[in-house]
């Protein structure tokens, strides 16, 4: 299966080194809200070096006694990655002692509790509104000054919103096994197991990849066309477009509106402009059989931005006039999105923890 997705802005020049150490990678979880200070669910804001998700959420609910179903947290972040996130433990009528938390884990992983608060609501998968990445790239090679006008351009026009390919697993092992699950069908009405959801999802995101990547190639990505549905970059607030008008087409222009694609599922179509829905049938086309079986899954409506625009991006060049300059480049991306499809457009990087450990990295 295809996951060689076409470039917006044509594919860099410039060469250079991501997560050469851990702290290259900094991911801060942003919640959206502040915790109330009261209720039966403490919320743990901890930051995170070289450690899996899901697994310091085990060790979180060793150390507090309590089951592991009763630690929860909004969303996966990168294990071979500094981050920040919020994890919320059910505990009733006491405060954890997680003071020796770290103690769990050893050099070069790492974790430090920041906050403990108190909060009245669970946190449920998918709560934050996003995530603030800051970012090192080392050992540039190339032409500097197309570098910048590339940062130029994404910070103003965006990039095509894949998902990035650690949804598909290491080597697309998700693809491979994905698609031989989605053939056979649905073989009961059993809930699907964690695996088989995961399967599931990079066969839908593939598909949603392969139409963009054709529409990045004939340059509907980033255009709004009668009968879409556009949607603010920075919120969920989604629309369909009846007429373009003049401030519309300057609002796409300027990047504030985008078109979304419709995921695969039922009823598909009615997610979008009839333009777009051909589009997306003439990509898939030589894949008609997988769709339909993804059909027979009852998957829920859902759509994705076509272009992301990362959110107060800046950057630094660091010893540009050496041999071996560096780029420091933080920007906001909202919950879902990509931070690897934001820097595929701005240099071809090698990520140096896939070296190290053999692996790609962990979903965003």
């Amino acid at each position: 299966m295809n996951t060689e997705w076409r470039y917006a802005w044509s594919k860099p020049t410039i060469t250079g080194d991501l997560k050469t150490n851990v702290q290259d990678f900094y991911v801060e979880e942003q919640l959206g809200f502040e915790p109330d200070g009261k209720g039966e669910f403490c919320f743990v804001f901890i930051e995170k070096l070289g450690v899996n998700t899901d697994f310091l959420a085990k060790r979180l609910a060793q150390v507090a006694g309590i089951a592991p179903n009763k630690v929860t947290y909004s969303g996966v972040k990168d294990r071979h990655a500094c981050t920040r996130q919020w994890f919320c433990l059910h505990v009733l009528n006491k405060e954890p002692d997680l003071s020796a938390l770290d103690e769990a884990f050893r050099e070069p992983e790492s974790v430090r509790v920041i906050a403990q608060l108190r909060h009245s609501k669970k946190l449920r998968t998918g709560a934050h509104i996003g995530n603030r990445f800051v970012l090192r790239l080392r050992e540039l090679e190339g032409d500097l000054d197309e570098l910048t006008t590339r940062l130029n351009l994404i910070k103003q026009a965006g990039v095509p919103n894949y998902y990035g390919p650690q949804r598909f697993g290491i080597n697309g092992n998700n693809l491979h096994n994905g698609k031989g699950f989605v053939l056979q069908g649905r073989q009961s009405r059993r809930k699907l197991s964690k695996t088989e959801s995961f399967w599931l999802s990079a066969i839908r995101s593939w598909c949603f990849n392969q139409a963009l990547s054709d529409q990045v190639d004939n340059g509907m990505w980033a255009r709004l066309c009668d009968g879409d549905i556009g949607q603010l970059q920075r919120t969920d607030e989604q629309f369909r477009v009846r007429e373009m008008t003049p401030q519309m087409h300057l609002s796409a222009m300027k990047g504030a509106i985008s078109p979304v694609l419709p995921l695969i599922s039922e009823g598909w179509e009615a997610g979008t402009g009839k333009p777009r829905e051909l589009a997306i049938k003439e990509s898939l086309a030589e894949d008609s059989e997988l769709v339909a079986a993804l059909l027979a899954f009852d998957l829920s409506r859902d759509s994705r931005l076509a272009r992301l625009v990362p959110i107060d991006m800046a950057w630094e060049l660091l010893n540009k006039g050496e041999e071996k300059p560096q780029l420091i480049v933080e920007f906001s991306l909202t919950k879902g999105c990509f931070a690897t499809s934001v820097l595929r457009e701005m240099i071809d990087f090698t990520d140096k923890s896939a070296e190290i450990h053999h692996e790609n990295f962990d979903r965003q």
